[in-house]
């Protein structure tokens, strides 16, 4: 492979890795459900619209903002967050937003689904935490992994085709998780794992909350 070919693979894989930040997974499971063949895609839009918002702000740009700032004031090396402390600081913010995000919706008259979903992050993002204190896993992994759990139980749940929306998420995520390995951020152990990781706890957390 000659250097320019490396350069244009390298700056792929970043695009990859950034597009399909974990942050932003919780928005494309959204995306999702609305897409679903179900009742849930014939919700009013004003509710759709207000869970994205709700989520986008307390998950996406409220967390975006609190990277800057520490980014800014020194106290992380990278907006990458590649050292553990940078990780477990947070990580422990993502699941207290994430917490209330959930919160909220349980509050509201919302589908169930979308509680149990936000819930479940809640969750896996917990573990994510306790895990991250020993070892370095990949959370784009654990993001996907928790995608690809989303689509099977809604195809369990609702007795539904989703073949579409399983094969972007395996094409994405088999692309993203190659990307992490290729730029060498992880190796195949801690892609792997997390994979598995984020699969498992969404699928236990699903399957307690929507028995």
């Amino acid at each position: 492979m000659n250097a320019d070919a490396g350069t244009r693979m390298k700056r792929a894989a970043e695009i990859l890795s950034v597009v399909f930040h974990p942050l932003f997974i919780p928005l494309y499971g959204l995306l999702i459900i609305y897409s679903s063949s179900t009742l849930l895609s014939f919700i009013p839009l004003s509710v759709k619209r207000m869970i994205l918002v709700l989520v986008t702000a307390n998950n996406v740009l409220l967390p975006i903002a609190l990277a800057i700032v520490l980014y800014a004031r020194s106290a992380i090396a990278s907006l990458r967050a590649r050292g553990r402390n940078e990780r477990v600081l947070l990580l422990t913010f993502a699941l207290l937003m994430y917490s209330l995000t959930a919160f909220v919706l349980l509050r509201m008259q919302v589908p169930n689904l979308f509680r149990a979903y936000l819930v479940s992050i809640a969750v896996v993002t917990l573990v994510t935490l306790v895990i991250t204190v020993r070892y370095h896993i990949s959370m784009h992994a654990i993001g996907f992994g928790g995608l690809l759990v989303l689509v099977v139980f809604m195809i369990a749940l609702y007795h539904i085709s989703m073949v579409w929306q399983l094969f972007a998420v395996v094409l994405a995520g088999g692309a993203v998780m190659s990307s992490r390995i290729y730029l060498e951020d992880h190796s195949p152990a801690e892609v792997w794992s997390g994979l598995f990781a984020g699969a498992a706890v969404m699928g236990v957390s699903l399957l307690f909350l929507l028995k």
